[in-house]
């Protein structure tokens, strides 16, 4: 009679053993659980500790650190504001002083006088040479000595250089002697120029040089 148990006893008996089973078995996932803030506060502890560091490698420029503007040139110097003293603005003359003349040469004063209401400057020496009637040029032009420093012709006032002029029987026949009218003479720096009378014999030959002019400086 052991073997004929009613089946609604056995299938209770199973049901109650793994119910029991269950009841005492660990959790396999609290571990797990319990160790994800540890992953977090390693992860929220890094970018703070990056961003702490980031500032002091790379250092904001200070604004004096940019170079200074180098200082402008000064201007270069003048003799005045009135411009190159032009043949327009001048008169002129050549004459001889007493006791001038030297063995075959003489030594005469060309003076430029400035005729405008203005100031005008001069440096050096004026271009010279001889002229026939129709104001051709003769023979070869002027020497010229060295260079004189730069300086303001007041209205009125003069400027003077020293020619001197040599005899052109000095050259015989080589000479080809005509008879002049005067001098032409250009101001320094100047495009125009003036023709001053003085009658005398040149020499045509431009291998032959008649004439040595200095820088002009202020008269007196």
């Amino acid at each position: 009679m052991t073997s004929g148990k009613p089946h609604w006893i056995i299938a209770a008996a199973a049901i109650g053993t793994a119910t029991l089973l269950g009841a005492c078995a660990p959790a396999a996932s609290e571990p797990t659980g319990a160790q994800a803030p540890a992953a977090s506060e390693t992860a929220s502890a890094s970018p703070s500790e990056t961003a702490s560091e980031a500032p002091s490698a790379t250092p904001a420029p200070s604004p004096s650190s940019s170079p200074s503007s180098p200082p402008e040139a000064d201007p270069e110097p003048t003799a005045g504001d009135g411009g190159v003293c032009t043949a327009a603005e001048l008169s002129g003359a050549v004459t001889t002083e007493p006791g001038a003349g030297a063995a075959g040469s003489v030594y005469r004063t060309l003076t430029l006088t400035n005729t405008s209401g203005a100031a005008c400057d001069m440096a050096g020496y004026p271009g010279v040479s001889y002229v026939d009637a129709a104001g051709a040029q003769i023979g070869a032009p002027a020497d010229r000595g060295e260079p004189g420093t730069a300086f303001s012709l007041e209205p009125g006032a003069s400027a003077t250089a020293v020619l001197r002029q040599v005899n052109a029987g000095n050259y015989g026949a080589d000479c080809g002697a005509v008879p002049a009218a005067g001098v032409r003479v250009y101001p320094p720096g100047a495009t125009d120029s003036l023709v001053l009378p003085q009658e005398t014999t040149a020499c045509s030959a431009s291998s032959i040089v008649l004439m040595t002019v200095g820088a002009l400086q202020p008269a007196g």
